[in-house]
């Protein structure tokens, strides 16, 4: 494992690692990044996804927040740190399966507005792949993963973040949410597993 702290340096050094690495799951490498919600793992998978860009062709991001069935992350899981784990099947059969045949995969996108699955989007089995959303590098998917890159942030300013980005009347879920994904991320080991842990502290 290696700390990095956010900025060039750190997409760089990601970048090497997984241009070093060999596929992990049929022709695809997969790097999941992992951490808190408003730690800054959407915005490190968009870069690595553009640095990667010259060298692997078109690198596709899958986003949790897609994948998730709203703030229960998975219905009929009996509570959210429990889904969080069954999260995993999931991404398996919509995503790894086909590609560890070389064929596309394929998921419905959740609209969070209208709490239902919107249209069904393809990702290809790319030379590389990037997973980035709470509990993306579970045990079950960083089996799989070329790199797994783990994100934190100061878990207040996490919060403010998402309640910038989302809106006040959203506190209440996020802090919630920070709970049960402390929880999870505690029980998985996620934190522990990562190859390369990064600090999503930068100025606002």
């Amino acid at each position: 494992m290696s700390e990095v702290s956010s900025g060039g340096d750190c997409i760089a050094d990601i970048v090497e690692r997984v241009l070093a690495s060999a596929p992990s799951v049929g022709p695809v490498r997969l790097v999941c990044v992992d951490g808190p919600a408003g730690s800054g793992k959407t915005t490190l998978a968009a870069n690595l996804s553009d640095v990667l860009r010259p060298t692997s062709g078109e690198v596709p991001v899958v986003h949790g927040d897609d994948l998730y069935e709203g703030w229960a992350v998975v219905a009929g899981a009996p509570d959210r740190v429990a889904a969080f784990g069954v999260f995993a099947d999931r991404v398996t059969t919509w995503l790894l399966d086909p590609w560890s045949r070389g064929e596309p995969g394929s998921h419905p996108v959740r609209d969070w507005y209208a709490d239902a699955w919107g249209p069904t989007v393809s990702v290809p089995a790319a030379p590389v792949v990037i997973l980035e959303g709470v509990a993306t590098a579970s045990r079950a998917l960083r089996s799989r993963a070329t790199l797994v890159v783990w994100v934190e942030v100061d878990p207040d300013l996490a919060i403010e973040r998402v309640v910038a980005r989302d809106g006040e009347s959203m506190r209440a879920e996020i802090v919630s949410w920070q709970r049960d994904e402390t929880r999870w991320h505690g029980i998985d080991g996620t934190r522990a597993a990562a190859d390369v842990i990064v600090s999503g502290e930068r100025p606002e």
